[in-house]
């Protein structure tokens, strides 16, 4: 009888042997599956010991998971770009509407890439006045940065226009890409964008789309505040700063106020600062209150679409991992859109007042937007409206907050006679889309009962979609 060359293994041991060991199919399918959604591997492991009732039961180890997934991603090497374009190219069989385009380097390498389906270019139609665009999340293990251009839709939810992968931040390459996105809209050029501060970005910008309004992100810009100030410094005089960027109403409130903070900080030979203060035309909100941005007062919409995306993608992926991801993440943003689409539908916010606006309004803002107005109309009741002047034209008011401290600026409302409109100086209609609580309080003691409908974006209302021209044969 043969002897064994080696101790026996007990028991409690024997689920390590090698011969004694498998990944099933059912379990690579599983893997597969986990991976999919971020779950990582170590997760995966206690999610099958849970499953199975104990590790020694689970038939495999940590180890033999992470070799499977190592065997698919070698598997998946040096063909991947093919089977990203080769799925692209299905796509496009399944619907014209879908639309890519991508181009490799002088060594045949896939270097830039652009797609849009058609529910994202439908979507541009009717929500793309203003579009943010970012290239500081990296979303794959070759180092492609992943260019996706963002919106919001009329709950104020992040919404995707279109996506693209390019190998570096050149010029050329954005120049490439913003001409592949104009190329596919269905209604041209957007009126704001909004980035991040990138020279090469902006030349491109200025390049393709010249009658664009071009914003710098500033979140991003203050974010690089505690930097390039001395630590003592930003403790003193950080928050006085961002006040005068946050508070100031017009551009010569602003640079007043600017400077008189630089010189009482002794900031005025900071490189960084001057150079900030020479685009402050880009950045500062005084510059473009005026302008409609959908409430987006930075780029921190795609901060908020970065962290969603994170949850089901990694720098670690594979192209086509990425986008199986990627679309699964999309499915899910457009089925939270479908929930409040839904709840609009069905459900009709409580009013707080008998004022015939309240009533109008709750019937036709989306949920998220009437929450906002109704912000507004309960503030209204703090306010009290003086005529300060009166001419051919117009008639202006001061707005004032009955309780009000020393340092309080009355809100200027000016009413054209002639057109019957009327501008307040806090500018949240033009920059917001929704009146502000000084023309709301302007409208009552004038006895204006319903909201008149220039005052009403369409975007914002619960039939934004209705009558979209779905122009996608371009």
């Amino acid at each position: 009888m043969e002897g064994h060359n080696h101790p026996l293994s007990t028991p409690s041991k024997v689920h390590l042997l090698r011969s004694h060991r498998n990944v099933s199919t059912a379990k690579k399918a599983l893997t597969q599956q986990f991976s999919e959604v971020n779950v990582s591997t170590c997760q995966q492991m206690r999610l099958l010991e849970i499953e199975y009732g104990g590790s020694e039961l689970v038939g495999c180890t940590e180890r033999d998971i992470r070799n499977f997934e190592k065997q698919l991603r070698d598997e998946q090497k040096g063909i991947d770009a093919e089977t990203l374009i080769e799925l692209f190219a299905s796509e496009k069989e399944k619907n014209s509407a879908f639309f890519f385009d991508y181009e490799t380097d002088s060594d045949n390498r896939f270097s830039r890439c652009f797609w849009a389906d058609h529910v994202s270019r439908t979507a541009y139609n009717v929500f793309g006045d203003v579009v943010v665009f970012d290239t500081t999340y990296n979303t794959n293990k070759y180092g492609l940065i992943f260019a996706p251009f963002v919106g919001v839709n009329h709950h104020h939810q992040t919404i995707v226009f279109g996506c693209g992968f390019i190998s570096d931040e050149k010029t050329e390459s954005f120049v490439w890409l913003f001409n592949k996105f104009i190329e596919v809209m269905p209604k041209g050029a957007p009126n704001v964008i909004i980035t991040d501060q990138d020279p090469a970005m902006t030349k491109a910008i200025a390049q393709v789309f010249p009658q664009t309004v071009h914003r710098y992100c500033l979140w991003h810009i203050l974010n690089k505040f505690p930097n390039k100030l001395d630590p003592l410094t930003f403790r003193d005089y950080y928050q006085s700063i961002k006040n005068v960027i946050g508070n100031s109403t017009t551009p010569d409130e602003f640079e007043n106020l600017w400077e008189e903070v630089i010189k009482c900080a002794n900031l005025e030979k900071n490189d960084w600062l001057s150079s900030m203060y020479e685009l402050r035309h880009k950045w500062v909100p005084a510059y473009f209150s005026h302008i409609f941005c959908a409430g987006m007062s930075s780029s921190q919409r795609s901060e908020v679409s970065h962290a969603f995306f994170k949850r089901y993608v990694s720098n670690k992926n594979s192209l086509m991992d990425f986008i199986i991801r990627f679309n699964r993440a999309l499915r899910h943003q457009r089925h939270n859109e479908l929930v409040a689409d839904h709840i609009d539908m069905n459900e009709l916010p409580r009013i707080k007042t008998n004022w015939p606006m309240e009533s109008q309004m709750v019937k036709l803002y989306t949920k998220k937007k009437w929450m906002e107005f109704q912000s507004e109309i309960s503030e209204i009741h703090g306010y009290y409206v003086q005529q300060a002047s009166m001419g051919v034209d117009s008639v202006v008011y001061h707005v004032m907050k009955f309780q009000r401290s020393s340092s309080s600026k009355p809100r200027v409302l000016t009413h054209d006679k002639q057109k019957d409109n009327i501008f307040c100086s806090c500018r949240k209609f033009e920059f917001d889309g929704i009146p502000c609580r000084h023309m709301l309080a302007f409208f009552r003691i004038n006895q204006v009962f319903h909201l008149p409908d220039k005052y009403i974006l369409k975007r914002w209302t619960r039939d934004a979609k209705v009558g979209a021209i779905h122009a996608l044969d371009k």
